[in-house]
């Protein structure tokens, strides 16, 4: 992490505090792509409040950390202060107060973008130094009391629609998806869901109750049934397999005019795969179970369906045949799919 060295005695620059903080910001960034990897794209907060009444949201207060350049722009005065740096480095922006957002459409599924980018802001008139009047100081470098930015910091406003919107100086970063019906007046019947930005914190992962959950046991159906989502998971992973075809068979009890026994059935079909799911708006996944054929008979299919939609789809094994009167052929394996 850098750090800027200053004598004793040797005049001071504004540059001594500009890299002060420059450096900071950077050694910041820096760690974050340790611990978080460079490309990461991390939001915090911004809890999303639906208005029953209005075609509106409320957000409120949240961080995202997201890649940025160190600075865009120049910063400090004109006549001297940094020159822009750009470096791409992972980067802090905040919201501190709760914010409206009006959406505006409907029948469509519109998304809540946070617009982060760096902005100079806190104007205020300062004192300088008079060189014709050391005594005296000047309000602004020019005696005539204009304004200067005092800080930069990384500021979030939000927008709402189909396509995110182009960013000049910064980068929009998808919170919420609304799935509003055709002609709504309100968002009563909206479900707000979180985008890829919100994951676990830090915390969360290093408790005992988290891994509890990793550490749970497969949920194993033998027979139909539903199964309940836990409201922290945001993804099922799903094995299923097709009931097994029946053996082929004969009620002839003379060696001579038959066989005793037959081939087996088919094996039932077998798939895998995970699938995304929201807790807070379904949390019930449909697995049907197929049993296995009996005696010339196909196994019946299973499989898992979510919100009415199938997720997979495995077949039964085809049944043993007899082909002769003393010779039978196996049942072929059942086919899968998923949705």
């Amino acid at each position: 992490m850098d750090r800027p060295i200053i004598y004793a005695g040797a005049v001071p620059f504004d540059t001594d505090l500009l890299r002060l903080g420059r450096y900071a910001k950077e050694g910041l960034g820096r760690l974050a792509e340790i611990v978080f990897g460079s490309e990461t794209v991390r939001a915090s907060g911004f809890s999303c409040q639906l208005s029953d009444k209005a075609l509106s949201v409320t957000l409120g207060p949240g961080t995202i950390m997201a890649p940025d350049l160190l600075d865009r722009a120049h910063i400090g005065s004109s006549s001297a202060g940094l020159e822009a740096d750009n470096a791409l480095i992972q980067s802090l922006f905040y919201s501190n107060e709760a914010q409206d957002l009006a959406i505006p459409m409907t029948g469509a599924s519109v998304t809540i973008y946070a617009l982060c980018r760096e902005v100079d802001d806190l104007n205020d008139v300062l004192p300088f130094y008079n060189a014709d009047n050391p005594e005296q100081t000047m309000a602004g470098p020019d005696n005539r009391g204009k304004a200067l930015p005092t800080r930069r910091a990384g500021r979030i406003t939000f927008y709402a629609g189909t396509s995110a919107p182009s960013v000049e100086g910064g980068r929009a970063v998808p919170l919420y998806v609304l799935s509003i019906p055709e002609g709504a007046e309100n968002l009563s019947a909206v479900t707000a869901r979180q985008c890829a930005a919100f994951q676990s914190a830090m915390t969360d992962l290093a408790t005992i109750e988290f891994v509890q959950r990793i550490s749970q046991p497969q949920a194993l159906c033998s027979t139909s049934t539903l199964l309940t989502v836990p409201n922290w998971a945001r993804q099922v992973e799903l094995r299923v397999i097709g009931g097994g075809g029946g053996g082929a068979s004969t009620s002839v009890l003379s060696p001579e005019a038959g066989s005793f026994s037959g081939a087996g059935g088919g094996a039932g079909g077998d798939c895998w795969g995970v699938y995304a799911v929201d807790a807070s708006r379904n949390a019930q996944l449909s697995a049907t179970v197929g049993a296995g054929g009996d005696a010339d008979r196909r196994g019946e299919p299973s499989f898992v369906t979510y919100g009415g939609q199938p997720l997979l789809t495995a077949d039964g094994g085809g049944a043993g045949v007899f082909g002769t009167a003393q010779n039978s052929y196996g049942g072929g394996g059942g086919g899968a799919g998923g949705g």
